[in-house]
């Protein structure tokens, strides 16, 4: 219910006023006084004063205990810690006080809407955005099953959801461990670039974490320590590939084609759920002569962690979130590195990006009640306010501005960063500060990457690639540069959502060739997750269900709770199968097409070289609406909105 600790709570710590003193040093105050409130209904608490503080380089304010007020927070909680009442227990809230605490702690009055949205952000619920059965559990016909492909965050969401229903189902995963993106890449320091107090499950209450951002391999724990707590991993068929899925009218069930150890096997599903995910297939680069270079070509994707570097002449081809990622590493233990640049990004600072969680705060986190809710809840209330930086202001711009005042106001910041991390080297400037406009990209976080160009062994390369060449790597400008290793941090063909598998819908229709056809603009879907003439087929992270800001994991547990009812209507009703209505699809993404227009991701700075805008220049990834109004599309999987057999 709240934030007790999840596997295993460690040694206990006695701690002193010292201990407690460093512990509160690290603390959220904001969070604290709502957590401590919670614990003693003290109304005086709420009535401490707040100041604003800038985010974003002042673009957008946060809500933060007022100096004035700290050493009388920090006394009180102290004293809560040292003398904690015997008997004490902890409560979830109700829904009127819970909402009174959230307007509490960001000095805001919120719409119902609002509320909605942001109710379950704190995760005071066992299971928050849990689907369940309008009665009884029916009884379910004995070859019932679900497939669920891919066994990473997607696929094990959905899962949760159907071991709690009672759906029979099983994961098929290619790899032979779990994890998704994060069994998939193990390129040099690879980690997450969200805090992971939104980058984790809320079922799952206060996981000890040892970073404010993970590495790829404490998050495969994590998902491992999951799948096995909530009876999940018995359901995962591992080194199973899926190859084709056709849908068979006359049996309502998808006929699966799967090869499973190396065997091709035959098997059949009520409903398929693919969880593939958006990062899934590397994306190779075109580049004449690739085949005649004699050296090691690895997309980031085929790194092992195991790969020979020291000494070595080493390219990296790409400046995204990967090629940021891992430059310092390389740089570290390479001879001399080459980092090849298309495209100039955002490279952004991250507040405690590649930080231990000290031992105060893991305290801290384990022993105040709600504390862990509350930070949860800070983390997520923090990035709300940066939707707006991604809409245009047309008043704005007529009268001169680029975008509107937050975003050109986040843009000046980031670009005094660039400066200052580069201070001795203005000849970079112009070659490192983007022209397109902050968020029509993703935004990247800063690795050490700019101090990283200043080092000695490494050269930056902005001339764009002719060749390969026998040695290395030949520029638009005649230059040849020598490598011995060449890492293509080029990215993922983020059209292919599904792939490698193919579906087959009603009358053998291939999904493939259906989003491959210039007149539909790429891939799409009702809601991100379902298409139709494609009955019983889901889709975890489909085309347009990227959130703006916030929690991709939220989402996460959100598409799943939607697909869950879905699967429970579709029971308690008795029929075979389901397909969204062609007139309820055409409709949403009409309104969506329209929506995508009045947001920053066409800027005509980054439209044509962005992983957001497929080839037929058409935004195919992230949903336009706010997050409080895509979570309402969301609320509730709607029976009317789709054909029944």
């Amino acid at each position: 219910m709240t934030g007790k600790r999840g596997p295993g709570t460690g040694a206990s710590q006695r701690a002193d006023r010292a201990f407690i003193d460093r512990a509160l040093d690290d603390a959220d105050l904001n969070a604290l006084r709502l957590a401590l409130y919670q614990a003693t209904a003290d109304e005086s608490l709420l009535e401490l004063p707040l100041k604003t503080v800038p985010m974003y380089g002042g673009a957008l304010k946060q809500h933060v205990v007022a100096d004035e007020a700290v050493p009388v927070l920090r006394a009180r909680v102290t004293e809560f810690l040292l003398h904690r009442p015997a008997g004490f227990t902890e409560e979830r809230p109700d829904d009127t006080r819970l909402r009174r605490m959230y307007e509490e702690f960001g000095n805001e009055k919120l719409t119902d809407r609002d509320w909605a949205y942001r109710r379950d952000l704190a995760a005071f619920d066992d299971h928050p955005r849990l689907a369940r059965w309008t009665g009884a559990r029916p009884e379910l016909s004995e070859d019932f099953h679900v497939a669920v492909i891919g066994a990473g965050f997607g696929g094990i969401a959905i899962a949760v959801q159907l071991e709690h229903l009672g759906i029979p189902y099983t994961i098929y995963e290619r790899r032979p461990e779990l994890g998704g993106t994060w069994s998939i890449n193990s390129y040099p320091d690879v980690r997450v670039d969200t805090t992971n107090f939104l980058y984790q499950f809320f079922f799952e209450k206060n996981y000890p974490w040892t970073e404010y951002f993970a590495r790829a391999g404490e998050v495969r724990g994590y998902l491992e320590h999951i799948a096995k707590k909530y009876g999940v991993h018995e359901h995962i068929s591992f080194d199973s590939d899926v190859k084709e899925a056709s849908f068979d009218a006359a049996t309502g069930r998808w006929e699966i084609e799967a090869v499973i150890d190396g065997r091709t096997q035959r098997l059949t599903a009520n409903a398929v759920v693919s969880a593939g995910g958006l990062f899934s297939t590397p994306r190779r680069p075109d580049v004449p002569g690739i085949d005649d270079f004699r050296g090691e070509i690895l997309h980031t994707a085929e790194c092992t962690g195991q790969e020979r570097l020291d000494g070595r002449d080493v390219a990296v081809i790409g400046n995204g979130s990967t090629g940021v990622q891992m430059l310092s590493f390389i740089r570290s233990r390479a001879r001399n590195v080459g980092v090849f640049q298309r495209t100039p990004q955002w490279i952004t600072p991250r507040e405690r990006y590649g930080d231990p969680i000290r031992p105060e705060t893991r305290w801290l986190l384990d022993t105040m009640p709600y504390y862990w809710n509350w930070y949860c809840y800070s983390a997520a209330a923090q990035r709300l306010g940066g939707q707006a930086l991604q809409e245009p202001d047309p008043a704005w711009q007529a009268a001169g501005g680029l975008v509107s005042e937050a975003n050109d106001g986040y843009r000046e910041t980031l670009t005094r960063y660039i400066k200052s991390q580069l201070r001795d080297r203005p000849d970079l400037w112009e070659k490192l500060i983007p022209a397109h406009a902050p968020l029509a990209r993703r935004l990247i976080v800063d690795n050490s990457w700019y101090a990283s160009l200043l080092e000695d062994n490494v050269e930056l390369v902005t001339e764009p690639i002719e060749r390969f060449t026998p040695t290395g790597i030949r520029t638009t400008d005649g230059k040849e540069r020598d490598y011995d290793l060449v890492f293509t941090a080029t990215g993922f063909a983020t059209q292919k959502y599904l792939w490698p598998t193919r579906y087959r819908g009603l009358a053998g229709e291939s999904l493939e060739e259906r989003w491959s056809d210039p007149a539909n603009g790429g891939p799409r879907a009702h809601l991100g997750i379902t298409v139709p003439d494609f009955p019983n087929l889901f889709i975890m992270y489909g085309p347009n269900s990227q959130n703006r800001s916030g929690s991709l994991i939220v989402w996460m547990e959100t598409w799943a709770r939607y697909i869950a009812e879905a699967l429970v209507t579709l029971v308690e009703t008795g029929h075979r199968y389901l397909s969204v209505r062609h007139d309820v699809f055409e409709d949403y993404n009409r309104r969506l097409d329209e929506a995508l227009l009045s947001l920053v991701w066409y800027d005509p700075g980054s439209r044509q070289r962005n992983y957001y805008v497929n080839e037929f220049g058409r935004q195919q990834v992230n949903a336009p609406w706010r997050l409080e109004e895509y979570h309402e599309l969301l609320s509730r999987f709607d029976p009317a909105c789709h054909d029944f057999v």
